[in-house]
């Protein structure tokens, strides 16, 4: 066969289109693959996401849970020496109260 004008053979040219199409097909799949990774880049994130945001709603509610239960605590308290207050004031008045029986029989 005789060359053209480039210098290369009919042959010569279908074979460097044949080896550019290989290279073109070649990275094509290179893009799906790419393509796929980065989809499923994103549905990692998104579930990493999801776990932050559910972590973050864990310890707030864990904070809030510790918090009312000091309050809780707190109000025990209160109301425990409220009762030792009141029973402290009882005793006070029975012993009153006894000593004004023992004063006027």
């Amino acid at each position: 066969m005789a060359p053209t004008d480039s210098g290369s053979t009919p042959e010569e040219l279908r074979e460097k289109i044949e080896s550019q199409q290989e290279i073109i097909r070649g990275l094509e799949r290179i893009l799906r693959l790419n393509e796929e990774e980065l989809a499923n880049s994103g549905e990692i994130i998104e579930m990493y996401e999801k776990i932050v945001e559910y972590s973050r709603q864990e310890m707030i509610t864990a904070r809030k849970s510790m918090e009312a239960r000091e309050e809780a605590q707190e109000l025990g308290r209160s109301e425990l020496l409220e009762a030792f207050n009141r029973i402290q004031e009882l005793e006070a008045a029975n012993a009153r109260l006894r000593a004004e029986r023992a004063t006027n029989p």
